[in-house]
């Protein structure tokens, strides 16, 4: 595929949610993101997994699979997820990627399961990972940016093996897909209120992350540790960032617990939010700064 033409916007173009749109977002069934690799193979600006800070980190079988099952025993969890992503980073870095298709589809048999990729490695992934993706019935989304790769020979490719394929959706709500990316404001001093940030946000409680025995209400929040180390920021985790997996008795605590502000809110400056043309990072810590 062709390199996009510039993207038509300003450095930060401004980027806000509305309460009404805020609502139907929490109303709506949140997404649960697998974080099989923290790093990635394509370096992508302002990234809300932070991955471009990551240092090469695989997703532990053995920590997975224990907290799957335990997420599996919730009462009411059946369904509770729009859908299960396996993500990243890029997740085909993982050479057990087919390993963990198979795992997540055996503890959870009746969730719609993605694989949310870049497509980079796609052609050349072996039969493994293909038969694993087909057995499974996985779906895989495209993250298609504007490189110079043929998007639509790789969508032909996952489709010829006779998987569903989509491209990601516009995050942006600009029409033009992953040429642009809704650059964080970050607040390491955590001087915004957390309910202003909650309410302002698109992300918390909507695009839940699964990580270290817990469940966590967005990307910042569950992997900020990489961006606080590389710069030195004393932002951390605080009580209520997270909700214990072996805690939970119901989906109705995963519901309570997604729909409430949390300390981490206090770093993020919603109301300072913007999109930006998708750019390479530079790895300076003004990519995700208010």
């Amino acid at each position: 595929m062709a390199v996009s033409a510039p993207l038509r916007l300003a450095d930060k173009a401004p980027y806000s949610v509305g309460f009404a749109q805020r609502v139907a977002s929490l109303n709506a069934r949140p997404r649960l993101d697998v974080q099989v690799c923290d790093h990635c193979n394509l370096r992508c600006a302002g990234c809300m997994h932070f991955a471009p800070l990551a240092p090469e980190r695989y997703l532990d079988l053995g920590e997975y699979e224990r907290d799957l099952r335990c997420l599996a025993a919730v009462e009411g969890i059946s369904g509770f997820f729009e859908a299960v992503v396996l993500m990243g980073g890029e997740p085909l870095l993982h050479p057990s990627i087919a390993k963990i298709v198979r795992l997540t589809r055996c503890v959870l048999p009746e969730e719609r399961i993605q694989l949310g990729t870049n497509g980079l490695l796609l052609g050349s992934m072996g039969d493994a990972f293909w038969d694993a993706v087909v057995d499974c019935d996985v779906e895989i989304v495209i993250s298609a940016y504007p490189i110079r790769v043929d998007y639509a020979a790789l969508f032909a490719l996952v489709s010829g093996h006779g998987i569903r394929a989509s491209y990601a959706g516009d995050f942006t709500r600009t029409g033009r897909g992953k040429d642009a990316f809704v650059r964080l404001a970050l607040d390491p001093e955590g001087r915004c209120d957390p309910v202003s940030s909650f309410v302002g946000c698109p992300l918390g409680g909507c695009t839940m992350q699964i990580a270290r025995g817990a469940l966590w209400p967005c990307q910042v929040a569950a992997h900020h540790g990489f961006f606080t180390r590389r710069f030195g920021y004393a932002m951390h985790d605080d009580e209520g960032d997270s909700l214990s997996l072996a805690s939970i008795a119901s989906a109705d605590d995963i519901e309570d617990f997604r729909r409430s502000p949390h300390p981490m809110c206090r770093h993020c400056d919603s109301g300072r939010l913007s999109v930006a043309p998708w750019k390479r990072s530079a790895f300076a810590a003004d990519e995700w700064l208010a």
